[in-house]
C-alpha cells in the first residue's frame, strides 16, 4: 500500500498535478475581502487528493521539498493570472526555511517570474511542526521580512511551538486554530482562551485572524472580542478561483466601546457662522478678533458647507501676492471641504473613530456638530481626546477587576443623573441563582468564567447608546435603559446563558439537571443547573424616587424573581 502511494505521489510531482485553490480572508471592519490563502489538493481522483494524505506521504517519503516547491509555484501561476491586489497567504514547513534547505533566491526567481510583489504575499509557517533550530529559522524569518514578506503564525494553539513562536518570531498575523472559534459562543472556556489573545495581539501589535467562522454566532463573538479578520467557511470555501461570500456581513457593525456619558452636543461650542459669499478680507478680521476662534463654519440655509481655518488664510496671505489675489473673493473658494460632521447624539468614542478613519494624512483638529442636518456648533479634537482620557480613567478607577464594567460609584452617579433626568427608564438588577454550589463544585476560576460570560451577553443585548451595565460586585450585576420590550431581552439573555453555562457542567450532571453540593448549613443537597433571576423596575415617574428607593425596590424584586422557577424574572411598575 504503501508503495503503491510513494508511487502515486511521484506522479503526481513529475507531472504537476497540483492543484491550487483560494479561500477568502475577510476584513470584518471594512467589510472586504482582505486577502487569499492559497490550499493545495492532488488530482480528485487520487488517493492523494485530500491535504493532510498528501503532505503525510510526502514527508515519509523524504520529498516534503519537492511537494512544497510545486506547491508554491502552481500558488504564484494560478494567483498571477487572477491580478488582485489583496494579500496572498502561502504556507512554508518551518523546515522547509532552515538554511540546508531554504533557497530564497529560487523564490525570489518564482516572485519575478510571475510579476508578483513580496509586500502582497504572507508566509504561513505553521505551529503544529517542532522548530529545533529556531536560530536558523529566525534569520530566515529575517531575511524574508527584508525583502518585503509579511510573517504569519498558522494553526495557534494546536502544535509545539505556541506562545514561544510568537514572540521570537514577531509575526505580523497570528491565526487561531479553528479549534478554539467552533462552538465558542456556547463555550466559556475557549472564549477566555481567544480574549486572552485578543489583548495579547493588542499588546505586541499583531492582527489576529480567526479561522473556521462557520456560522453567525460564531461570527458575532469573534466581532464583540475585537477580531477584525477572519476565515471560515461562512464567507467562503476554497475554490479554483477568488472569490467570497460578505451577505453575512449585511448591517453589521464592529461593536463600539461606549463612553459613560457625554455626547458631541456636551462639547460643542456655538461659534457664530459666516455665509459663503462674504470676502475673506472680511473674514480674516473676523479670526483676528477673536483669539480663541481658530475656524470659522460657513453655513448656507443653516446647513454646514465647511469650515474656513486661521492657518489656511495666513497660507494664502503669505505667499507672493497672495492677499492682493484673494482678500476680496469669497470664503466658499479656499474653505476646507473635508470638515468631519457629526450629530449631536453622536457618542465619544463614535467621533474619536470617525476622525482617525477620515483621514491617514493628518488629524482634524475641529469637527461640525448638526441636530437634523442644521448647524449647532463647533467641537475640538483636543476637548474630545481630553473628556475621552478622563473618562477612560474614571471608569479605570472604578471598574470591577474581573469584567471591567463601571462598579458602585459610577453605578451610583449614573441612577442619580437618570432619576433627574425625568425620563422613563428600566432599572435591572441581575443575579446568578445557585452561584455557591456551582463555585464549590466546579471550582473558582470555572465560576469567574460564568461571571465574565454574563458580562458579555449584557452588553451584547443592551447595546443601544443610552443603555448602562454595570457589575455591582460577586454574581450581581445592574443595566439601566431606556427601551422596550426589556423581558424580551432577559429572555434571550438567559437563554444564552443556559447553554453556555451547561457546557461547563460534566455530561452526567447536564442529563440528571442538577448537582450536589453542601448547603450553607455544611448539608448535602441537590441544587439545580445555575440560571438567571431578573428584578426589573420599571421607572415612568423618576422624579418621584431617590437612589436609596430604587435599590429598596430592587431588592424586593429580586427575593421575588428567586422564587420563581425556569426562566426567572420579576417586573415592578413605579
Amino acid at each position: 500500500m504503501k508503495d503503491r502511494l510513494q508511487d502515486e505521489l511521484k506522479h503526481i510531482l513529475c507531472d504537476g498535478l497540483i492543484t491550487s485553490l483560494f479561500q477568502p480572508i475577510i476584513d470584518i471592519e471594512k467589510q472586504e475581502v482582505f486577502g487569499y490563502e492559497s490550499l493545495s489538493r492532488g488530482p480528485s481522483d487520487s488517493p492523494l487528493h485530500a491535504a493532510p494524505a498528501l503532505f503525510d506521504m510526502a514527508e515519509k517519503s523524504g520529498m516534503s521539498d519537492d511537494l512544497e516547491e510545486l506547491c508554491l509555484t502552481e500558488a504564484a501561476k494560478n494567483w498571477s493570472a487572477h491580478a488582485l491586489d489583496s494579500y496572498l497567504f502561502v504556507n512554508m514547513s518551518p523546515a522547509m526555511l532552515l538554511p540546508s534547505r531554504f533557497r530564497g533566491i529560487r523564490l525570489m526567481d518564482l516572485i519575478r517570474q510571475y510579476n508578483l510583489k513580496p509586500q502582497q504575499i504572507v508566509i504561513e509557517i505553521s505551529e503544529r511542526y517542532p522548530v529545533l533550530q529556531l536560530k536558523e529559522l529566525k534569520n530566515a524569518i529575517n531575511w524574508l521580512k527584508s525583502q518585503g514578506f509579511s510573517i504569519a503564525i498558522d494553526d495557534l494553539g494546536t502544535g509545539y511551538s505556541g506562545l514561544k513562536l510568537w514572540s521570537d518570531l514577531k509575526p505580523d498575523f497570528v491565526k487561531i486554530d479553528r479549534h478554539f472559534i467552533r462552538d465558542i459562543h456556547d463555550d466559556l472556556v475557549k472564549l477566555e482562551f481567544v480574549r486572552s489573545l485578543v489583548d495579547l495581539s493588542n499588546r505586541l501589535g499583531c492582527s489576529l485572524i480567526a479561522e473556521g467562522v462557520e456560522n453567525q454566532a460564531e461570527m458575532n463573538v469573534v466581532m464583540e472580542l475585537g477580531i477584525v479578520l477572519i476565515q471560515g467557511f461562512l464567507v467562503g470555501r476554497p475554490r479554483p478561483y477568488p472569490t467570497a461570500d460578505l451577505s453575512c456581513l449585511l448591517g453589521k457593525q464592529p461593536t463600539i466601546q461606549k463612553t459613560t456619558g457625554k455626547l458631541a452636543r456636551d462639547l460643542c461650542t456655538y461659534i457664530q457662522p459666516v455665509k459663503p459669499d462674504i470676502l475673506l478680507s472680511d473674514a480674516w478680521e473676523i479670526l483676528q478678533k477673536e483669539n480663541n476662534v481658530f475656524s470659522l463654519p460657513v453655513v448656507q440655509d443653516g446647513r454646514p458647507l465647511g469650515l474656513l481655518h486661521k492657518w489656511r488664510v495666513l497660507e494664502i496671505y503669505g505667499t507672493q501676492f497672495g492677499r492682493s489675489l484673494y482678500e476680496k473673493r469669497p470664503v466658499i473658494n479656499v474653505i476646507s471641504r473635508d470638515s468631519l460632521v457629526v450629530d449631536q447624539n453622536s457618542t465619544l468614542d463614535e467621533i474619536s473613530r470617525k476622525l482617525i478613519e477620515e483621514d491617514f494624512h493628518y488629524l482634524k483638529q475641529h469637527f461640525i456638530v448638526v441636530n437634523q442636518g442644521i448647524y449647532t456648533g463647533l467641537g475640538t479634537t483636543r476637548t474630545l481626546l481630553k473628556q475621552i482620557t478622563q473618562e477612560r480613567i474614571e471608569k479605570a478607577r472604578y471598574a470591577n477587576p474581573l469584567t471591567q464594567l463601571p462598579g458602585n460609584v459610577p453605578i451610583n452617579n449614573e441612577l442619580d443623573r437618570r432619576l433627574k433626568r425625568q425620563l422613563p427608564f428600566s432599572f435591572i438588577y441581575i443575579d446568578i441563582n445557585d452561584f455557591k454550589p456551582l463555585n464549590d463544585v466546579l471550582g473558582y476560576q470555572i465560576g469567574d468564567l460564568v461571571i465574565t460570560r454574563i458580562a458579555d451577553l449584557l452588553l451584547k443585548h443592551f447595546n443601544y447608546r443610552s443603555d448602562f451595565v454595570g457589575h455591582i460586585g460577586g454574581d450581581d450585576f445592574v443595566v439601566m435603559t431606556e427601551i422596550e420590550g426589556v423581558e424580551q431581552l432577559t429572555g434571550e439573555v438567559q437563554s444564552a446563558f443556559k447553554a453556555a453555562a451547561h457546557s461547563l457542567y460534566p455530561q452526567d450532571m447536564v442529563q440528571q439537571g442538577f448537582m450536589r453540593a453542601l448547603d450553607r448549613d455544611g448539608s448535602p443537597r441537590d441544587f439545580p443547573l445555575t440560571s438567571i433571576a431578573f428584578a426589573i423596575i420599571q421607572i415612568e415617574s423618576p422624579s418621584n424616587y431617590k437612589a436609596d428607593q430604587i435599590a429598596d425596590f430592587a431588592a424586593d424584586a429580586k427575593k421575588q424573581s428567586k422564587k420563581a422557577h425556569g426562566f426567572c424574572y420579576s417586573r415592578i411598575l413605579i
